[in-house]
């Protein structure tokens, strides 16, 4: 016996392709796969009766976990799945700070940079514990991201140190990732085939919050000046390289009441600037609180979500890449439930979560360790959402019922421990993401026939 799965969404628009065939889409969330039944399926999936699908349409949909075997606990299941990747130790993520300084003064940002070089002895013994654990017998991945402040202030720090986790990946034969979260303003063309060759960085995620005039004054220089020209020069030379055709260029924007009105007008911008490349996504983020409070500039939720649709669909017009849907599970929603990810601030202090940082409340209160104790474990110690995937079972968020929780996770366990909801943009504007997903495809809807 088999059921229809909760974890579905059907789209309300009917659509067809170029023959007259109607289809609508099903988004199964359980895989983030989406199928395209006839209309007689999604109404016999609406109405919980798999009974009246036809066997030869139930392959694909039993593949993407919508039609599911009927004693299946599915909330155990995902639960369960997500539990054990959280606790896997075969992939290690090491996620480090540089630097404790930024160039730029961002408005939203919550973080306090300091001045101020690391010592070789903080230098060698965040080296030796991204090493000791490279080299453990279970370790078969490894992610060392790059993350800030601002990275690249600690370029020199980065050379360092990656050249060390290279060779030992390298000699040990697992796989190595690495990323780093850049303002860009400091990145050239030297620096990024360094980062790139030996360095082994293979995504580099750099913000830009508009067009040149609202990009210099959301994101300033604290010297003075621009920076949105140069950044943009810059990747545009690297993503012309086809030797860099393997390395993934995502544009982040955060979006606040102030250049909310600028981001079509960025959109075309980019577009005519020649960033529609496979390797080169777009990312638009609603300002959150970062340990600070925006509640003056931020934008709600429902109003980001209608605008989000806006934006997408013009991003989609222009042929620049960005995720729909989600196209994964996400078994592990952030490192601060992934028992073998940590970050160590450049203070020296380890974290499991990337909003603690140079925040000065955090840095004082919630370190799990100093990267100066000779007593540290090999993993760092046991953070406050390790149990997150308990929290949910326990009904300790709303997440537990959300048809969105296998492609979401949660989201921000911190997130919902202060009382802000989490819930990712997709879960407002699902149904205009689909129409999305359909155009992509080929697909265009069927006009409603007006009641007579």
């Amino acid at each position: 016996m088999e059921k229809v799965s909760r974890y579905m969404v059907i789209s309300n628009s009917t659509y067809c392709d170029d023959t007259g065939l109607r289809v609508r889409l099903v988004y199964g969330t359980r895989t983030a796969k989406i199928v395209c039944v006839l209309p007689a399926v999604a109404a016999a999936l609406e109405d919980g009766a798999p009974g009246r699908i036809p066997e030869g349409l139930l392959g694909a949909l039993r593949r993407a976990q919508i039609i599911v075997p009927n004693g299946d606990d599915e909330l155990a299941d995902i639960l369960g799945r997500n539990q054990e990747a959280s606790g896997d130790i075969t992939a290690v993520q090491f996620m480090l700070l540089p630097t404790s300084y930024c160039n730029m003064g961002c408005s939203y940002c919550g973080q306090e940079h300091v001045r101020g070089r690391l010592g070789a002895d903080h230098r060698d013994r965040v080296r030796a514990r991204v090493l000791r654990a490279i080299g453990l017998p279970s370790t078969r991945k490894v992610a060392v991201d790059w993350f800030g402040a601002e990275p690249m202030m600690g370029y020199a720090v980065i050379c360092d140190l990656a050249q060390d986790f290279v060779r030992l990946a390298g000699e040990r034969d697992i796989e190595y990732t690495s990323t780093i979260v850049t303002n860009g303003s400091l990145l050239n063309s030297r620096k990024i085939n360094t980062l790139i060759r030996e360095c082994r960085v293979n995504q580099f995620d750099i913000t830009l919050d508009g067009p040149a005039d609202i990009h210099d004054v959301h994101r300033p220089l604290k010297a003075g000046g621009g920076s949105f020209w140069k950044i943009v020069r810059t990747i545009r030379e690297a993503v012309d390289r086809p030797e860099y055709s393997h390395v993934g260029f995502d544009f982040r924007t955060n979006v606040d009441i102030h250049n909310q009105d600028s981001i079509s007008r960025y959109i075309e911008l980019m577009a005519s600037l020649g960033f529609a490349r496979p390797n080169v996504t777009f990312s638009i983020a609603r300002v959150r609180p970062w340990g600070n409070d925006v509640s003056a500039i931020e934008l709600s939720r429902q109003e980001f979500a209608d605008r989000e649709l806006a934006w997408m669909r013009l991003m989609q017009q222009h042929g620049l890449s960005f995720n729909v849907l989600p196209s994964f599970a996400k078994k592990v929603t952030c490192p601060a439930v992934h028992v073998s990810s940590e970050l160590i601030s450049g203070s020296g202090n380890i974290f499991s979560c990337t909003d603690h940082p140079l925040v000065p409340e955090a840095e004082r209160d919630l370190a799990l360790g100093h990267v100066s104790q000779n007593d540290l474990p090999v993993f760092r110690p046991a953070g406050e959402f390790d149990g997150w995937n308990d929290d949910i079972r326990q009904g300790k968020s709303w997440c537990r019922e959300c048809v969105f929780l296998p492609t979401c996770g949660g989201s921000c366990p911190k997130a919902w421990s202060e009382g802000n909801p989490p819930c990712p943009g997709y879960k407002l504007n699902v149904q205009g993401r689909l129409d999305l997903a359909a155009a992509r495809a080929g697909l265009r809807p069927v006009p409603a026939v007006a009641p007579r």
